[in-house]
């Protein structure tokens, strides 16, 4: 069958249809594969997700194609020879048209403006993805989707047309037309051309002028395999996309008593004075753990001929519960030994260098009584996470390997 001949093709924005069933396949669980005489469901080829819709008035849960042609999965038994209604759901086939030509638009101009080719395509349910050949900088990204719009802008023809393998071959590579080797058996390629932007290969459906298109938004970049991956949205998507932020940024906005547009300048605000605050409070941290560790300070038993300071928490903050530790084990030839119950699970061991013991190898065993994690070195070792009510049994297990080292 002829590109052209494929009803999505020659009239993309065609929705309803009659056709006649020509071939049925049983598929299990109440489907079926059903081919038609009239191809009008795009199958998923080329990155593009396949059409969904309704035919003889059964869900079309998917569409592909085989040797035999289009084949649509219907949920849903029908008989050969039945004349058939069809409707495509024509809200997805305009938004794939919409991403699909905004691709086509994008990848042009990331070659004009660097020579970056198009690699990869993906059109995702919530956003579209172009893998790019090269590294693309900021700076080339936002002159890329400035100048796509414009080509939006001027609402330029989008048209399509068959060059036979013959013609195809003997053009010469000039740029205008992205090429690639035509599969042995192929007699005829489809080109999708853009006026005065782009022309290129492709067996998608498109708008049939830049202008359907809609906004272009770049909304991603990333290295991908020393190339560039960029996602971007078209038309619908671009414009769900400003809603739901303008929504977010209004309602912050009145959150905060401001203009949205005030935003930026505010939130720079916050951050500064958010990073004054935690300092001011990692101070006061310290100077009360340094309070606190005078108040617990003293050993509540032994252990080896050296002084233990045993306790569990609950509740704590472990980078307080640290810096406890830290300041005791600084005070003598003690060993530390704290637990923490909530609001997660800890453990944190300490012990004056001087000690021949080794906190990491106590805190893996006391981890492992609680199903927790962590390690350390010889004189300071933490971990966490686990079940709180074995703590004590936990420490029992530190202070055994521990008393055992030390004899």
């Amino acid at each position: 069958m002829d590109e052209m001949e494929r009803g999505y093709l020659s009239d993309p924005l065609q929705g309803d249809f009659s056709a006649k069933v020509t071939k049925v396949e049983d598929a299990g669980d109440g489907t079926s594969k059903v081919w038609l005489d009239r191809p009008l469901f795009y199958p998923e080829s080329g990155g593009q997700p396949d059409d969904r819709g309704t035919l003889g008035g059964f869900n079309v849960e998917g569409v592909s194609e085989d040797d035999a042609g289009v084949c649509h999965l219907v949920k849903g038994t029908l008989e050969v020879g039945d004349e058939i209604n069809g409707h495509v759901d024509m809200a997805r086939r305009f938004d794939h048209m919409q991403q699909h030509t905004g691709q086509h638009i994008l990848s042009r101009i990331f070659v004009s403006l660097g020579g970056l080719m198009t690699v990869g395509f993906h059109l995702g349910e919530k956003a579209s993805t172009i893998d790019l050949s090269g590294s693309a900088s900021e700076e080339m990204i936002a002159k890329a989707e400035r100048e796509a719009n414009a080509v939006v802008f001027q609402d330029l023809p989008v048209a399509a047309r068959v060059m036979t393998r013959e013609e195809y071959e003997s053009v010469k590579e000039d740029g205008d037309v992205v090429r690639s080797r035509l599969p042995e058996g192929v007699g005829s390629i489809r080109i999708v051309e853009i006026e005065d932007t782009d022309s290129s290969t492709c067996c998608g459906t498109h708008c049939l002028s830049t202008g359907m298109v809609g906004t272009i938004k770049i909304t991603g970049r990333e290295n991908v395999r020393g190339g560039t991956r960029v996602e971007f949205l078209c038309g619908g998507r671009s414009l769900g996309d400003y809603g739901e932020k303008h929504a977010m940024l209004s309602a912050l906005g009145r959150e905060m008593s401001t203009d949205w547009r005030e935003l930026g300048s505010i939130s720079e605000k916050l951050v500064s004075e958010n990073k004054t605050l935690r300092k001011e409070r990692d101070a006061l941290s310290r100077e009360l753990a340094g309070y606190r560790a005078a108040e617990i300070g003293e050993p509540t038993g032994e252990i080896g001929g050296y002084g233990l300071v045993r306790k569990v928490f609950d509740p704590a903050d472990a980078g307080e519960v640290r810096e406890m530790a830290t300041k005791i084990k600084g005070s003598g030839e003690i060993v530390v030994l704290f637990g923490i119950i909530s609001p997660v699970p800890g453990l944190v061991f300490a012990c004056d260098p001087s000690i021949p013991a080794d906190m990491g190898s106590a805190l893996r065993e006391a981890a492992a009584v609680i199903g927790g994690k962590g390690g350390g070195g010889k004189d300071f070792a933490q971990g966490g996470g686990g079940d709180p009510s074995k703590m004590e049994e936990a420490l029992d297990a530190a202070e055994k390997i521990i008393r055992e080292a030390l004899e």
